[in-house]
């Protein structure tokens, strides 16, 4: 995104909900919404702009859209921009040349009329907000800004200022390193960031040690080294592009109030250490390819020893920095900061009337007399919808549990009875094969008499199911008195709020989910 070319999310979005709109019966008529927070609102956007895939884009502390991401995603764009500023079809790379003002003014003209379309709200406190200003972003829609956070006065002017890669480059190792710590604290964040598996350095206490560590994991060492010079140039770019621009950031946060000076002189040391040790890491890797082209198998082995025995060293360091800066006051900042990010404070701000926020549910306030009824309307829809789903759940229930007594009693009383009758049949058939039985029970002097006839007396008691109709009756009674409640509970719901407040209507929305 920050590259302003990978728009594939984007283009995906378009496939997945073209493909669930075709599904839909009479959709010709249907508005398509884009509901968005965060990164979504670039995915949502770029698709809506590109590909029309929505009809309108709501959106909370969204990710800007970005012109140079939409110059490669959008041909029609794209053709614009090439004759407006005499771009080569065989080198798009020359509108990376053009001023950043002109293809941005140029950007929003060009998708005025779509604009109309885009709806936002976004916290002056949110860190992404603060970026937005960062060059290839531009902001589209009507916006309403809203303060989350009266203590500080955002992050938007800190940033105005800082060179764009600067800025770019501090989000995306804050990025990376808050993601990993927060699967596996500082060693994670070490692998994901420099690719040292702090796990295996943490083996060595010395250099047998090494050397024993070297022999017997000589694969994942190998592994590691490569992975360390992949990162590495990367990550050596991203912290001198920081480094570089340090005082004039961290000097912004202490205006502002975010940090104190110490802090600030703390940062900027240790972030300086990280640098040097980094540069030390890259000058043992580049002496170790060096060995390894000699192709002398001693040499490779003390080089290889060396440089892991260096990595160590210079990575404990970078650790040591990294522990320094994870101290509970950073932590709280750090929190603070991405606090603005969160749709909470956004609802949060936006009590008016009687409307509140707890958390993410929505509170409405009732007069009723002198007394004032709160009510979570939120947590009121979600256990309407609920309920009516669990209460349609065991209506379901019911009907497999009549189904199965049918299947497995009354068409087994069916089936034995059958089976009765047909061994009736059978003996009345063939009297004279049952002569033997009449023969083991009754004496009779000569041995001549046989059976001539069977008549069979047979009655069929029908079978008594009552107790189970009644059963299956109060399980079907019990769903009906559960509609009742929650119908009742609906109708006191809305009694309570005048009819502008289109409660009804939240409720057959949360009707239709269920």
């Amino acid at each position: 995104m920050f590259a302003g070319k990978d728009y594939t999310q984007a283009k995906s979005s378009f496939i997945f909900t073209e493909e669930v709109v075709n599904k839909i019966d009479n959709s010709e008529n249907l508005e398509v919404i884009g509901l968005s927070h965060s990164l979504a609102h670039n995915n949502n956007t770029t698709a809506y702009l590109t590909y029309d895939t929505f009809d309108k884009i709501y959106s909370v502390n969204g990710a800007q859209t970005n012109y140079y991401q939409l110059f490669y995603a959008d041909k029609e764009f794209r053709k614009a921009v090439r004759e407006r500023f005499n771009i080569p079809i065989s080198n798009p790379a020359l509108i990376y040349d053009i001023s950043p003002k002109q293809i941005e003014e140029f950007a929003k003209n060009f998708y005025k009329d779509k604009s109309q379309n885009i709806h936002q709200i976004i916290s002056e406190d949110d860190p992404l907000y603060a970026v937005s200003g960062v060059r290839g972003f531009f902001t589209l829609g009507d916006v309403e800004m809203v303060d989350t956070n009266t203590d500080y006065p955002g992050l938007r002017s800190i940033m105005e200022g800082i060179p764009d890669d600067a800025v770019k480059d501090l989000q995306e190792l804050a990025i990376q390193y808050t993601t990993a710590s927060n699967r596996g604290g500082t060693d994670a964040a070490i692998q994901e960031i420099l690719g040292v598996d702090m796990e295996l350095v943490n083996q060595i206490d010395g250099v047998w040690s090494a050397a024993g560590v070297y022999t017997t994991n000589q694969s994942e060492i190998d592994e590691m080294i490569g992975d360390v010079n992949d990162k590495l140039p990367r990550l050596q770019s991203q912290i001198r592009t920081v480094t570089t621009n340090a005082d004039v950031i961290f000097q912004r946060f202490v205006d502002a109030g975010y940090i104190s000076v110490d802090q600030k002189q703390l940062i900027v040391t240790e972030l300086t250490t990280i640098q040097s040790e980094l540069d030390g890491v890259q000058e043992s890797i580049s002496r170790l390819v060096d060995i390894r082209d000699m192709h002398n198998l001693s040499s490779q082995f003390g080089g290889d020893l060396g440089t892991y025995l260096n990595i160590k060293n210079r990575v404990e360091e970078i650790q040591e920095s990294l522990d320094k800066l994870n101290t509970e006051e950073f932590r709280t900042l750090l929190q603070t900061i991405g606090s603005g990010h969160d749709i909470t404070g956004i609802l949060e701000s936006m009590n008016k009337g009687n409307k509140s926020y707890l958390g993410t549910d929505m509170v409405l306030t009732a007069t009723k007399g002198k007394e004032e009824i709160q009510v979570n309307i939120s947590a009121t829809l979600r256990m309407y919808e609920e309920g009516r789903g669990l209460l349609e759940d065991k209506a379901t229930e019911i009907k497999r549990l009549e189904a199965a007594i049918d299947r497995e009693i009354m068409q087994c009383y069916k089936a034995e009875q059958k089976k009765v009758m047909t061994k009736i049949y059978e003996i009345e058939s063939s009297p004279d094969t049952y002569t033997h039985l009449l023969r083991k029970h009754v004496y009779f002097a000569r041995l001549d008499k046989s059976i001539t006839g069977i008549n069979v007396h047979e009655e069929f008691f029908p079978f008594n199911q009552s107790n189970i109709d009644d059963k299956i009756s109060l399980l079907n009674e019990s769903v009906e008195k559960g509609h009742t409640y929650l119908e009742n509970y609906r109708s006191a719901i809305e009694n309570l709020f005048d009819e502008e407040e289109n409660i009804a209507a939240l409720f057959d929305v949360a009707m239709e989910g269920s």
